[in-house]
C-alpha cells in the first residue's frame, strides 16, 4: 500500500508553515489512487520492506514535485523589485510542469514497477519534455 504524509511532503519541500496543508492533503488524495492504479498489484502487495519504501519514496517525490510546480506557478513567484542599488530578480526560467525535477525523479523511480500500459504514458511524457 502506498502512503505519503503531509509532513513528508512539507519536509521534502522545506515548507514550515501550515499555509499549504489543505492543498497538500488534496494533492495526496488525488495523486495516490492514480499511482496505485498504475503500479502492478504484485509490487503493492509485496512484503519486502525495501520495495515498499522505494514505492513510497517514488510516490512522495511525485506528490512533492506536483506541489513544487503549484508553488512555482503561484502569483508573485515571478515578481522582482529594485530598491536603490539592491535589485532582486525572479528565479531563472525552468520547466513550470516540474521545476524541482522531483516529479521526473519519482516517475523514474516507479517506472520498473508500473503496468505496461501506464509505462507508455510516462515514456511519452519524458520524450515530450526532451523536445522542448
Amino acid at each position: 500500500m502506498l502512503t505519503v504524509s503531509r509532513a513528508d511532503v512539507k519536509r521534502k519541500l522545506r515548507i514550515t508553515s501550515s499555509e499549504y496543508d489543505a492543498e497538500i492533503d488534496a494533492l495526496i488524495s488525488e495523486t495516490l489512487p492514480a499511482l496505485r492504479y498504475a503500479i502492478e498489484p504484485e509490487y503493492l502487495n509485496a512484503s519486502d520492506a525495501d520495495l515498499l519504501a522505494t514505492l513510497n519514496l517514488g510516490a512522495l517525490e511525485v506528490v512533492a514535485g506536483e506541489m513544487s510546480a503549484t508553488l512555482y506557478r503561484e502569483l508573485g513567484a515571478w515578481t522582482g523589485f529594485r530598491m536603490g542599488w539592491l535589485q532582486v530578480e525572479p528565479p531563472a526560467l525552468r520547466n513550470p510542469r516540474d521545476p524541482s525535477g522531483l516529479k521526473a525523479q519519482g516517475y523514474a523511480r516507479l517506472k520498473p514497477f508500473l503496468k505496461r500500459d501506464a509505462q507508455l504514458l510516462f515514456v511519452y511524457r519524458a520524450r515530450e519534455e526532451d523536445e522542448e
